[in-house]
C-alpha cells in the first residue's frame, strides 16, 4: 500500500514537471516569434533621406541656377537611375512638402507653399512612376520649425528671445497675419526682423521631399542564402548586403519638357498674307522657328499689291529656360516678291525666278496669356541685309518692262505680333553638371 502511494506521489511530481515544461514552452514560443519579428524588422530597417530645393522670392518655378539647386537636381537624376535598376530596395513612401517665409499675405503664402509643393511633385513624377497610394502631401505653409533650428544654431545675441517667440505659436485666426510676425517686428525697431529676412528667410522658401525605402524581399532572401556560405569562406560573419542609401532630390520648372509651338503672325494676316509657323525647343536656352508667308492677292486693285512667298528660319536664344520673356534671334531670309504701291512702277524679282537670299537679327518678347501657359503672345522686330536683283515694270495691266536693277537692301525684315499655342512633344531628363 505504501509503495502504491509512493508511486502515485512520483506520478503527481512528474505531472507537475510536465505542466511546468508545457508552460515554459508556451511562453518561449511567442518570445521566439517576437525575436524573429524583431530581426525581420531590423533587417528591413527603413532608410530616410530628405532634400530641399530653394525658390526665389514669390516664385514657384524651379531655378537650377539658384543657390545649391543644381546639386539637388543632379542628385535626383542619380536617384532615379538607381531606383530604376535596383531590385534590392523597395520604395515605401514619398512625402512632398512646400513652405514659404513669413512675409506676404496669408492667402498668397498658402497658395505659394502649395504651388511649390506641386512643382516639386510634378518634377519628380515626370521622371519616375510613383504609386499614388505611397505619396504623402504636406503643405507646411510657413517654415517656422526651420527658422527655429537656424536661429538656434546661430550666434545671434538675442536668439533665446527670438526662439521663444517662434515657439509660442500663432495666436491669430482666419486671414490675419501670424501673430509671431508682429512680435518679431516689434523687437529693436525691426532690426532683428530684417536680419532674419536677409540671412534666413531665403532658406525657408523651399520645397522638399522625404524618401523612405527598405530592403526588398529579394534582398532578405539574398542575405539568408549568403549566411551559410560565410563559414566556408573563412569569414567570422555573414557577408553584408551592400545596400547604398538611395537619395532623392527635388525641383520644377517645370521638368525639362520640349515643346513645339504652332504660330501665326497677326500683322501678316492683316496684310492678307497667309502665314503659319512652327517652333521647336532645342534645349534650355535655344529654339528653332520656321515661319512661312504666302500672298497672291491684290489690295482691292491691280496697282496695289504685296505678293510674296517667303521663308525665314531663325535660331533664338532665350534669357529664361522656360522660353518666355526676352529672346535674341539670328535668321536667314528667302523670298520671291512682286509688289506695287499704287504708283508708276511695279517691282518683281528678275523673271520671277530670282528670289532674294539674306539674313539678319531680331529682338523679341513672349508671354503667356492663358492660365495653363500654353497660349502665348509674341512681339518681335528684325532687321537684315538682302541682295536684290529685280525687274521694274510700268504699274498697269500687262505693263511693259522698263529696267532691271541690282541693289542691296538693309532695313526691317520682320514685324511680328504673333499668337502661338505650345504642344509638349518630348520629355528630356535634365543634365546638370
Amino acid at each position: 500500500m505504501f509503495r502504491r502511494i509512493k508511486n502515485i506521489g512520483y506520478l503527481k511530481q512528474g505531472g507537475i514537471i510536465a505542466c511546468l515544461t508545457v508552460m515554459m514552452l508556451c511562453l518561449a514560443v511567442p518570445m521566439i516569434a517576437q525575436e524573429k519579428t524583431d530581426k525581420e524588422v531590423a533587417a528591413r530597417e527603413r532608410m530616410r533621406d530628405a532634400m530641399h530645393i530653394r525658390f526665389r522670392v514669390s516664385k514657384n518655378i524651379i531655378d537650377s541656377h539658384y543657390m545649391h539647386n543644381a546639386d539637388s537636381l543632379k542628385r535626383i537624376i542619380e536617384w532615379v537611375d538607381e531606383a530604376k535598376r535596383d531590385s534590392m530596395v523597395d520604395l515605401v513612401s514619398v512625402e512632398f512638402c512646400g513652405a514659404v517665409s513669413p512675409e506676404g499675405s496669408v492667402r498668397f503664402n498658402r497658395w505659394l507653399s502649395n504651388a511649390r509643393m506641386e512643382a516639386l511633385e510634378k518634377y519628380v513624377r515626370n521622371l519616375i512612376d510613383i504609386p499614388e497610394d505611397i505619396i504623402v502631401r504636406n503643405d507646411h505653409y510657413i517654415a517656422w520649425d526651420e527658422l527655429d533650428e537656424m536661429v538656434a544654431n546661430s550666434d545671434m545675441p538675442n536668439k533665446d528671445e527670438i526662439m521663444a517667440i517662434i515657439r509660442s505659436g500663432n495666436k491669430s485666426t482666419g486671414e490675419q497675419l501670424d501673430s509671431r510676425i508682429d512680435e518679431l517686428k516689434r523687437m529693436d525697431n525691426e532690426v532683428t526682423w530684417w536680419k532674419l529676412y536677409h540671412t534666413y528667410f531665403k532658406h525657408m522658401r523651399n520645397a522638399y521631399t522625404v524618401l523612405v525605402t527598405q530592403k526588398s524581399d529579394l534582398a532578405l532572401e539574398y542575405e539568408k542564402m549568403m549566411k551559410p556560405i560565410a563559414p566556408t569562406m573563412g569569414l567570422s560573419r555573414s557577408i553584408p548586403f551592400p545596400v547604398s542609401p538611395i537619395r532623392l532630390a527635388t525641383s520644377a520648372a517645370e521638368p525639362d519638357t520640349r515643346y513645339m509651338y504652332i504660330k501665326t503672325n497677326i500683322v501678316g494676316l492683316g496684310l492678307l498674307m497667309a502665314n503659319l509657323g512652327v517652333e521647336f525647343d532645342l534645349g534650355n536656352k535655344f529654339s528653332f522657328a520656321l515661319p512661312v508667308y504666302y500672298s497672291a492677292v491684290d489690295y482691292f486693285k491691280s496697282t496695289l499689291k504685296f505678293r510674296t512667298f517667303a521663308v525665314q528660319p531663325e535660331v533664338r536664344y532665350w534669357l529664361k529656360d522656360n522660353k518666355d520673356g526676352l529672346f535674341v534671334g539670328a535668321h536667314a531670309g528667302f523670298a520671291y516678291y512682286n509688289f506695287a504701291f499704287d504708283g508708276k512702277w511695279r517691282y518683281q524679282d528678275k523673271d520671277g525666278k530670282t528670289p532674294t537670299l539674306g539674313g539678319g537679327m531680331s529682338l523679341g518678347y513672349r508671354m503667356p496669356i492663358s492660365k495653363d501657359k500654353n497660349w502665348k503672345l509674341e512681339f518681335a522686330l528684325g532687321a537684315g541685309v538682302y541682295p536684290l536683283h529685280y525687274d521694274v515694270f510700268h504699274n498697269e495691266y500687262n505693263g511693259q518692262l522698263d529696267d532691271t536693277r541690282k541693289k542691296t537692301y538693309f532695313g526691317l525684315d520682320n514685324v511680328l505680333v504673333g499668337l502661338s499655342y505650345r504642344i509638349p512633344v518630348k520629355k528630356v531628363q535634365p543634365k546638370v553638371k
